[in-house]
Formats: C-alpha cells, structure tokens, sequence
C-alpha cells in the first residue's frame, strides 16, 4: 500500500492536475482493468482493447481539467475508452477490410476463467471468418505443433487446460503455441503485431507513439497521417515541461511541415528550430539548416552558412547539423568550380562526425567523386552520384530510410542499386513472405513480389546459386520495373531496372564480405561494385559503382555509394547525337556551351519520321536556347528565361487520354525565372497539360469528367505536401482570340500548398475549358480567388479535330500564348502530336523570353533595389 492508494479519486484527480504525475499513475493502476474491459466488449480484441485503453489514459490525462465532477473519473475514462475502441474498430475495418471486427458481448477476458476458450490475444476478431479459405490455409501453413493448438482451440473450442491435458503438455507450453500461432495468423492479415507494454510510463507511451509517427516516412501513401499527426502532437504537447519533450515535439513538428499540406510558414518553422534547441535535437535541427538555407544561392549561401550558421551551430553544440552544415558548403564550391575548397570542406566533415552518421558515409563518396573530377581531362565527360544510404531492419523487413547526397546525372540514369528495391512502401524484402507472395504498398499502385528462389546467376565475378528473385512493379518516381537477384550471404548480384523507358541491367563485379548473414549481409567493411551488363545505346562508357557499409548497429545500416561513369566518345547514331547535345549545351559554370554540330549530325542522321519531328521541335528549342544566351551570343535580341523541350508518351481511347512515362532521356530546359516582377508571371505557368496530370493519376482527359463530377485529396510534389481539389463545372460558351466555341467543358483544379515553393508554377486555382472537338481551349491561374492578378492562357493556333472533348491524332499542333504581357516579354508553348507503330508521343516546346533593352534594364533596377536594400540594413544595424 502506498500514500496514494488509499486516496480518493477525486483526491488524485486534484494532485494530478497539480502536476503530480505518481497520482495518476494510481489512477492508470485502480481503473485499468475496468477500461480494458470496456474497451473489450467492444473490439472483442485484448490487443485492441489494450490499445484503445492506453489511448484513453493519454486521452484522459490531456483532457483532465475538463473533468467536472472528479469523483466520476471512473465512469468517465470509461467513456472515453468506448470511443477509442469504436475508431480502432473502422480503423481495422478500413485497413483490413476482410477480418470481421463483430461486437463478442460474451466473450470473457484473458484470465477470467483458463476453461473458456476466449481469445486471449486478439483472434476472436476472425470468428466470422473461420470458415474462410484464407484463413484455413493461412493456418495449415503453420508448423505441426502450433497448428494442431491452433485448431483445437479455435475450431474445436477446446480450452487451454483441455488441450494441455489431450497433449500431455503444460498449460504454460500451450499458451506459448497459441501465442505463437496468433502472432503468424496476424501478420499473415496484415495487422501490427502489440507494442503497448502495460509497464510502460506516461512519458515513455509519448514517446513510443512519436517513434511510431515517424514510420510514416516509409508509406507511399500519406493518407490518414494528419489524424496521427494532431493526436500525437497534443500527447506530446501536454506532457510536462522538460529536453525530453522538446526533443519529441521538434520531431512531430517537422513532419506536419514535411507531409502536411499548408504547414510551411515561418511561424511553423521558427517554433520547430525552438524545439529543437531546447531539445537538442540535431536531426531536427538538421531540417531546420536545410530550409534556412534554401533561401540563398551561390556566393550568397556560403556566406550565410559560415557567418551564420556554422557559428551558431558551433556554439550551441550540434555536432551532426554542423558535419551536415559543412557538407553542403561543400557542395556550394562544387557549384561554382572550386572543386579543392570543397574536397576541403567533405574532409571536415569525417573531422566531425562517425561512421554511423550517414553524412559521414556521403563526404566519402562524395571526396572520391570530386578527386576524380579533378583528374579528368574534363569535367564533362564524367557523370557521377555521390549519396549516403540508411537502411534499417524492422522486424524481418529491410526498408530504405534515408538517401541524401548530389548527382550530375540525368534522373533516368541513377545508379541507385540498393535503393531502387524500395519503392514498395519503403520495403526492399521481407524474410517472413512466402515464395509467389506480393506486398502491395499503402498507394495500392506499386508491388514487390518475391519471385523465384534457387536461381543460378551468372556475374563477371562468378556464378552464384540458390539466388532469390525480388520484382518491384509499379510507378514510383518514373520507376516501373525491378528485378533483384539476391544470393543469400553474398547480398544484390544482379539487377534491372526499368525507369523512364530507359532499361538497365546491372551485375556484381567485386565484393567483400566481412560479416553478417541474411539476403544482404551487413558489417562494416563490407562492399560491393556493380558494372553495367549491356553497352550503354549512346556512349563508350567506363562505368563503377561501389557501395561499402560504414556502420551497421542494431539492424541500422549505412552505407557509402559512389558511382562513377566516364564518356570515352559519343556513338555516330541519330540517339546518340541527340543525347549529346542534350548533355553538352550546360557548361562550366551553367553558361551554354555550343552543340551546333551535334545538332547538325542529328539532322543528318534522323531516317524515321519520328526522329524528323523530335529533331525539328528539338532543335528549335535549342537554338533558341544559344540565340537568346549572351554568353553564346553577345548579338542577342531576347534574352532566354524559361524554356523547355520534353517528350513524353500519351496512352488514350475511348474512356481518357493520359500521359504515359516521362521520356526524359532527351528533355532539356533553359530557365532563369527567379526574382521575377509580375509582368513576367504569365509565362511561368506554361504548363498547361502537365499540372492537369500532376493531380489526376495522369489523365488530361477523362469521360467521368462531367458537369458535377469532383474529388479531393491530399497529394505530395516534390516532397511538398498538398491538397487537390478537382471539380466539373457547368458547360459554358467561350470566346477567345479564334472565335467562339460552344458548350465547353469547365474544370476548376485547386492546388493548395505550393506558394512560396519552388513549384509554385504547379499550384493556385486553375481553370481549363475544353471545347468539343479541339481540346482545351483556355486556361486561366491565380494564387487565391480574390486576388486580382490572373494569368490567362489561350489557344492561338491549331491543327487536327476529332471526336469528343480531348481529340488526338498524327500529325495534330496546338499553340497557346498567355495574354496581356507586357515590358517586352514573349510567352509560348506548343504541343506537336506524333502517332507511329510504337504508340503516340507529344513533343512540348515551351517558349520564355525577353527582350534585351526590357531584361538589361530590369537588371539596373534589381541591382538599385538591391544596394537600397543593403544601405537600410547598414542604417537599421547602426540604430
């Protein structure tokens, strides 16, 4: 017995709200029971019922001030227990929707009476399903003895002293095997294993919940994230005052700014920087750097990184901010050429941190990518990534978790062998999944199945058996198609990857292997080389990548990749020479180097009609790019600001017309967009088709879309948490510059979440009107429906008319220009229809520029702005 025992409720009521924390733990110990089984009566589940019942403590607690009569808490933390249950239950019911989760009124709780056979931990949710054929062969695929408890406990209703006494075997030994058993049968359902220890402390359950926050970073689909997100916060916020729970609450916080659409302001990220300073939490303090810093450039941003934040991080002690901090000043000499400063500057960065932070594992990579840039006759002809790797073991299941790190490559030729695997929800493999079985991610888009098993591979470094084959399939970041051979003990033996068409195959060359077991084993010092099998379509190529674990501690693995390619010469065929201009017109220092001749071999090879129309729009493009370049011709007349060239695949019939995969092996663009005043914002938005498809699985048109038709939904752009919404408005006339066309089809997108950020061109509130027979035929943009600055997009030119609101065809154009602009710019963009035996493609050119006595003279008065600007700073410092 001790002091609080023999109080009162309403007594510890008073001393909790008092800050008494041993008072509500009394309460937590004299009313659990009784909440457990409310929640029971409900869930018909002691896991969920658990639970539920830990919810409603935290819930309780957080509430208590609003308790009127404290003598009641009893009644009262049973109401709340009641409500937690019933959301758990549709939780499940959503989540699971084949397990039944029907009201058990009679059912007794574990350790009522051993002689009935309740569920003891969470199988009497399945009653209604035990005639199910999955659930019989689930449980056939039990080993022997588990099963046979299994079955005679639940089919044949035998309780654990009348199984214990037909096997000869202890009660303890019976529990054991249902236990067992029910834990195999759950996951087999998808459902998460318990967590909650009983024992567990208000602080520590917090705690636990916030750790559990940050598993949603490996789902595909954030949906329902904002609901754990507000509940957690709130537990987090009522917590007692103390680093601990700073430390908790800048964790929260920062995924709301990352995964929430609208939480990125200032406000938001001032008080998480706060949190994190009380909390000394560097992870945190990490992001926090990364967007301070994203509001400078060049020059600029190294300045603001060693005057500012590096003597701040210095000073408050944030050791793992500051090798972060380090490391990508680092890279901002990288940017600018001064590839000595920043081999300098990776190096301080092994000076600070330790194997086992994954910054320390990317300056390694990133030092022997640099230094062979420095060896290279040209800068040019090499192409590389530099990135560090984490990867944790949860459970049985290896996930990817973090990645960062820089490349000069085009994104359809990333090397990224270990981390294409993942793109099922974070999931690379899971050791528990049955040969044929497949893991469908929380987007219900993407898959990983495992294939095959016992499979002879053959390598340059030799031939491996019993090999199993892990196949992802989807569409995650323009990646379709992964096949993964894995020799256990050895690790990733072969791999192809298909990824904006482009089809690669890659192979172990050389590996070492100082420890660990499993499908990859992990220890430090262990590494593998990959070449590439097939010889690259448009180059003589010298190719390596190496990955080499640096740490690996409690199932965290880090790992250090560099990958290196080195162009020998470009092949004398159409793709090649078309390639070779899109990777040669960016020189040192972003200014636009000649390809003239590379473009004239193009023309001259070009024998389809095909590569005819991609060279044609192609070359217009970039001309335009070296015509309107000061450094390429100091003759200019308009100076480039936003131009574009992109192919991409169209998928259409009767039902929708839809964009296919991003062929970004040819794309290129010019754009020098920022700081612009608003006479130049209307040709900033000249995507038109693309951001109809950024929010609509890729459709530009579909036959659902009539008068009424609308949904919502929360999306991601780029890692910018947003929300949709899409809604069919009445038919209207429309008159434009061509005439007027009747009955056309209204569409209002909104996009929310995206001012302020780098794609904000992608976001507002959009309206398109398609006419019937042509297409769309306007387009209007703005940031909110009050503001009085809209951009407006028209059809000026066309070619091609069909059936319905979205026709397409051989041979078909369209032009839009914006109107109204002023102060000598020229906006544009034209979409060219090809149609041959591989499928349709559209060719986009996209046109932004400005004319030269307009752009140099609004470079005179960014530069006055700016010294003003500069000198009241210089007064306001001296008051």
């Amino acid at each position: 017995m001790t002091e609080y025992s023999v109080k009162k409720d309403n007594d510890l009521v008073e001393l909790t709200l008092l800050g008494d924390e041993r008072a509500f733990e009394e309460l937590v110990r004299r009313h659990e029971y009784r909440v457990k089984a409310t929640a029971y009566k409900v869930t018909g589940n002691s896991y969920s019922a658990e639970d539920a019942s830990q919810d409603a403590f935290v819930s309780a607690w957080v509430n208590l001030d609003r308790l009127a009569d404290p003598s009641r808490f009893g009644s009262w933390i049973c109401a709340i227990a009641k409500n937690h249950a019933k959301d758990l239950v549709i939780h499940y019911k959503n989540a699971v929707p084949d397990i039944s989760f029907d009201l058990l009124e009679n059912t007794r709780l574990e350790g009522d009476d051993e002689n009935t056979p309740a569920d003891l931990l969470g199988l009497s949710d399945y009653t209604r399903d035990l005639e199910s054929e999955k659930l019989h062969t689930a449980v056939e695929a039990l080993s022997e003895k588990i099963r046979e408890a299994v079955k005679l406990h639940y089919f044949e209703d035998l309780s654990i002293s009348e199984i214990a006494a037909r096997l000869s075997l202890p009660a303890g030994t019976v529990k054991w095997r249902l236990s067992e058993g029910r834990r195999l049968l759950r996951k087999e359902y998808g459902v998460m294993e318990k967590t909650y220890n009983e024992n567990e402390s208000l602080v520590e359950r917090v705690m636990r919940q916030v750790e559990e926050l940050k598993l949603w970073a490996l789902k595909n689909d954030k949906s329902g994230f904002a609901e754990d997100y507000e509940k957690v916060l709130a537990n987090v916020e009522a917590l007692a005052e103390s680093t601990e729970k700073q430390h908790a609450l800048a964790d929260v916080l920062v995924r709301g700014y990352w995964w929430l659409p609208g939480k990125k302001n200032d406000e938001l990220l001032a008080r998480i920087k706060a949190a994190a300073e009380a909390g000394h939490n560097d992870d945190v303090m990490q992001s926090v750097v990364a967007y301070e810093g994203d509001k400078y450039y060049g020059q600029k941003k190294i300045d603001f990184f060693l005057n500012t934040e590096i003597p701040y991080l210095e000073e408050k002690k944030f050791i793992k901010s500051l090798g972060y901090t380090y490391f990508w000043l680092a890279h901002e000499y990288v940017e600018i050429g001064q590839f000595e400063s920043a081999i300098e500057n990776f190096r301080r960065v092994l000076d600070l941190l330790t194997p086992a932070d994954v910054y320390y594992a990317n300056a390694l990579a990133a030092i022997k990518a640099e230094e062979k840039i420095l060896s290279a006759e040209s800068r040019k002809n090499i192409a590389y990534d530099a990135t560090g790797e984490v990867y944790r073991r949860i459970g049985n299941r290896l996930y990817f978790w973090q990645q960062p790190g820089y490349s000069n490559r085009r994104s359809d030729d990333t090397t990224a062998i270990f981390w294409f695997p993942s793109l099922c929800d974070g999931i690379i493999f899971d050791d528990d999944l049955k040969l044929g079985e497949t893991i469908t991610a929380s987007d219900k888009n993407n898959r990983l199945t495992y294939k095959e098993n016992g499979v002879t591979v053959d390598t340059p470094v030799g031939r491996f058996e019993s090999c199993q084959i892990w196949v992802f399939e989807g569409n995650k970041y323009g990646v379709t198609y992964v096949e993964t051979a894995f020799c256990p003990g050895v690790g990733i033996v072969k791999q192809r990857s298909v990824r904006y068409d482009v089809d690669q195959e890659w192979a172990l060359s050389a590996y070492t292997v100082k420890g660990g077991d499993g499908l990859v084993p992990f220890a430090a010092g262990n590494r593998w080389e990959y070449i590439p099998l097939h010889e690259n379509e448009f180059t003589v190529t010298d190719t390596n990548s190496t990955y080499e674990v640096t740490s690996y501690e409690n199932g965290r693995v880090v790992l250090s990749h560099c990958s290196i390619s080195e162009n020998i010469k470009y092949k004398d065929t159409w793709a090649a020479q078309t390639v070779r201009a899109r990777r040669e017109y960016v020189g040192e220092n972003d200014k636009a180097v000649s390809v003239e001749d590379a473009l004239c071999r193009a023309e001259e090879l070009a024998k389809t009609k095909r590569q005819k129309v991609h060279t044609a729009v192609a070359n217009n493009v970039m001309r335009r790019i070296f015509a309107t370049a000061p450094e390429a011709n100091p003759d200019y007349t308009e100076k480039g600001k936003w131009n574009f060239f992109e192919v991409e695949a169209l998928e259409y019939n009767d039902n929708y017309v839809k964009f296919g995969e991003d062929t970004r092996t040819y794309a290129f663009e010019w754009k020098e967009m920022w700081y612009l005043r608003r006479d130049g914002l209307p040709v900033f938005y000249n995507f038109l088709y693309d951001v109809l498809y950024d929010w609509t699985d890729d459709l530009i048109w579909s036959e659902e879309w009539v008068p009424g038709y609308r949904f919502e939904k929360d999306s991601q752009k780029a890692g910018y948490a947003v929300h949709v919404t899409f809604e069919v408005l009445e038919d209207e006339d429309i008159t434009i510059g061509l005439g007027e066309f009747k009955n056309c089809r209204h569409i209002l997108l909104h996009v929310d979440g995206l001012k302020g950020t780098g794609y904000s061109y992608r976001g507002g509130y959009m309206n398109y009107w398609y006419a019937p027979g042509v297409g769309i035929v306007k387009f209007t943009r703005k940031f909110k429906p009050e503001h009085d600055f809209v951009c407006t997009w028209e059809l000026t030119d066309y070619r091609g008319t069909g059936e319905g609101y979205f026709p397409v065809g051989d041979g078909f154009f369209r032009r839009y220009e914006p109107l109204g602009l002023v102060n000598g710019w020229h906006g544009s963009v034209e979409y060219t229809f090809d149609e041959d035996e591989s499928g349709m493609v559209v060719f986009r050119n996209a046109l932004g520029t400005q004319d030269r006595a307009n752009y140099e003279a609004d470079l005179i008065e960014r530069e006055r702005q700016k010294k003003e600007k500069e000198e009241k700073e210089k007064q306001e410092n001296k008051k």
